[in-house]
């Protein structure tokens, strides 16, 4: 049975304001805290990895500290605004620093993973020196307006001894198998998707506010389509046929 890295990035709403909508603070954490719930007890006992940012991790520490009794967590950002392109290598440092720091003493275990918000490309050398392990900040695709590694690798590689571990998307065509294909293509692309991925492993990602149902909220269709119960219902369906491993045990793996 393949490994499927199944994980969560673990964020305030705020793709509302990147659209110039407006969103109040407490929405924009209360819809991702209300989808986390729902894909918790979706999970049951198979884990995952949750990537979360700092804002969120302060806001709701009791239930990140419980998540990470039984699931792996990992920094994604000390704000989901960030942007690291912006960024000096120092300043970069002194943000991750911090968001390292937040999340290791909420949770009192050493954090390894990251995943950069918008899947920047991080510093890795940086990442390295703080104590990271792996990062899965990287796609092998086009994604309009974010980044284009469409002839990237879709192989595990290493950068300044940081494993990364890149999205899943099928050879030549490059077609992802991500959050927002799997909302609007459906359970059938995600299964045609992964029988066609020869990898040894499916690294597959969500938001939690994608289970919160966002019908009526003014965003563009395929950023609210198949939210809440029916991305719910297709997600428990699709990982009943695959070994759910958090991104350590998977590097632990890899490495043997």
């Amino acid at each position: 049975m393949k490994d499927l890295l199944l994980s969560f990035d673990v964020e305030e709403f705020d793709l509302p304001l990147e659209l110039g909508l407006d969103i109040s603070k407490d929405e924009m954490f209360n819809i991702g805290y209300s989808g986390l719930i729902e894909v918790l007890e979706m999970l049951g006992d198979k884990k995952a990895t949750f990537f979360v940012s700092c804002e969120f991790a302060k806001k709701y520490s009791d239930i990140i500290r419980d998540i990470s009794e039984k699931h792996e967590i990992g920094l994604h950002c000390l704000k989901h605004s960030d942007n690291y392109f912006n960024m000096s290598e120092e300043e970069f440092r002194e943000n991750i620093t911090e968001g390292k720091k937040i999340i290791e003493k909420i949770i009192g275990k050493p954090v390894v993973g990251f995943r950069a918000p918008r899947m920047q490309k991080p510093r890795y050398n940086v990442l390295k020196e703080l104590g990271f392990v792996y990062d899965s900040s990287y796609n092998p695709f086009y994604m309009p307006g974010r980044y284009n590694n469409f002839f990237g690798t879709r192989k595990l590689f290493y950068r300044d001894e940081i494993l990364v571990v890149p999205g899943t998307a099928i050879p030549i065509l490059k077609i992802p198998l991500i959050w927002l294909t799997f909302r609007n293509f459906g359970l059938w692309f995600a299964r045609i998707v992964s029988s066609l991925n020869f990898q040894r492993y499916i690294n597959l990602y969500f938001h939690p506010w994608e289970f919160t149902n966002l019908k009526e909220m003014k965003l563009p269709w395929y950023m609210k389509r198949n939210t809440g119960d029916k991305v719910l219902n297709n997600l428990n369906k699709y990982i009943q046929n695959y070994n759910l491993i958090t991104f350590s045990d998977f590097v632990k793996k890899v490495h043997q």
